[in-house]
């Protein structure tokens, strides 16, 4: 019998250990190749001030979902390449990673400190096909 994880508030759990609260069930390994596929297009977060950029965070993330995640993410470490990120974007983009990346790690039969740079490698491995 396969292992269902779900995803919850405080993170992704097997869903036989979880009686309440459950929110979705993790994407499937499709759903997420499709997504790294999508990553170079998938938009950034966008707002005048830090206070709209958190307020859109907190947004993004009650949502769970995979998309909204990449989006942190992507608009935290280009902000953060700028350098002009303010304190709280580090750890909306942990709290990001630490979703996406775990259900990819789960998915993927990979190490969980490896999938940073598996992403990398198919996003540009697909860049180069397209």
């Amino acid at each position: 019998m396969e292992t269902i994880y779900v995803i919850t508030e405080s993170g992704i759990v097997k869903k036989q250990d979880v009686k309440v609260g459950i929110i979705r069930e993790i994407s499937t390994k499709e759903e997420l190749t499709e997504l790294m596929e999508r990553m170079p297009y998938i938009q950034t977060i966008q707002a005048p001030n830090g206070k709209a950029r958190k307020e859109l965070y907190e947004l993004s993330m009650k949502k769970y979902d995979d998309v909204e995640w990449v989006k942190i993410i992507k608009s935290v470490y280009l902000r953060m390449e700028d350098r002009r990120y303010d304190d709280f974007e580090t750890e909306y983009m942990k709290k990001a990673k630490k979703f996406l990346y775990q259900e990819m790690a789960l998915r993927f039969l990979l190490p969980f400190d490896e999938i940073e740079h598996f992403i990398n490698k198919t996003v540009k491995q697909h860049l180069e096909e397209f």
